[in-house]
């Protein structure tokens, strides 16, 4: 099936593109058969909590980094301003980063709210499940859901209801001041 799109088009315009190039419906999937609004809701949450942990977790390196920056121009008796400038630098990133551990937590929770509210039945307690290559991308979108909220779990040391008691890694929430450095 080929379909044509003629919006904001002349009649000109959309006698030369019909003549040139259909476009197939792959191409026009969402104006052919309309993405699930819950399917879509569930990708919103889930690319919310991937792009927060990954965000936060750039600021975790950025921190040990810049400590370890501080430390060696400290060692080398590099210049005194430059150190306090790169204190100044750590300090920035500490500021940020309890606010992006506070907006991880509430998405997540909010992910796992979601999860549990309307998909309990996929993917739980650490399956280990992994998407099998053409399974429903609803599946594949829980399962993903729940492979993020584990990682979130682990790096901000917190636990699920769904997983089993352990160990938990302490997170760091950038609460140390410079001075204490």
């Amino acid at each position: 099936q080929v379909v044509y799109v003629q919006e904001h088009c002349s009649d000109r315009k959309w006698e030369l593109a019909s003549q040139a190039r259909p476009v197939s419906t792959r191409v026009l999937g969402s104006l052919t058969m309309p993405l699930d609004p819950a399917l879509k809701q569930l990708q919103i949450k889930v690319g919310t909590v991937k792009r927060t942990k990954k965000e936060y977790e750039a600021y975790v390196k950025e921190e040990v980094v810049q400590r370890a920056k501080i430390e060696t121009m400290k060692a080398e008796n590099q210049d005194e301003a430059d150190i306090k400038k790169q204190m100044e630098v750590l300090n920035e990133t500490l500021t940020v980063l309890p606010d992006t551990r506070h907006r991880l937590q509430k998405y997540a929770s909010e992910l796992r709210d979601y999860l549990a509210e309307n998909h309990k039945d996929i993917g739980l307690a650490g399956s280990g499940e992994q998407p099998e290559e053409g399974a429903d991308a609803e599946v594949q979108a829980v399962l993903e859901g729940r492979q993020h909220l584990r990682e979130v779990d682990h790096l901000l040391g917190t636990q699920t209801a769904d997983e089993e008691p352990g160990d938990s890694a302490a997170g760091t929430g950038g609460t140390a001041d410079v001075g204490d450095f």
